[in-house]
């Protein structure tokens, strides 16, 4: 699998510590969307999705949201495909 080797964060398995909501959250997260736009597709209140993303970075002991970003394409979360 191909790995950025971005992060100096957490490994990985750390995934075990987010809730099934955080991580659908953080995949949301990482696919670009916006509080509002995730908040429309997992059907939370905007509030709910600021309050997720923050314990997120907290769980993973991440700084920012770019940092989460690179955390979910490093564990695998998303599957893009590579441009030809």
């Amino acid at each position: 699998m191909f790995t950025w080797g971005l992060s100096a964060g957490p490994a990985t398995n750390d995934l075990g510590v987010l809730t099934d909501d955080q991580r659908a959250v953080l995949r949301c997260l990482a696919r670009g969307h916006a509080d509002h736009e995730i908040a429309r597709v997992l059907g939370f209140a905007q509030q709910r999705v600021a309050d997720e993303v923050e314990e997120i970075l907290r769980r993973l002991d991440l700084t920012d949201r770019v940092a989460a970003v690179v955390f979910a394409h490093e564990a695998g979360m998303l599957h893009l495909p590579f441009p030809r």
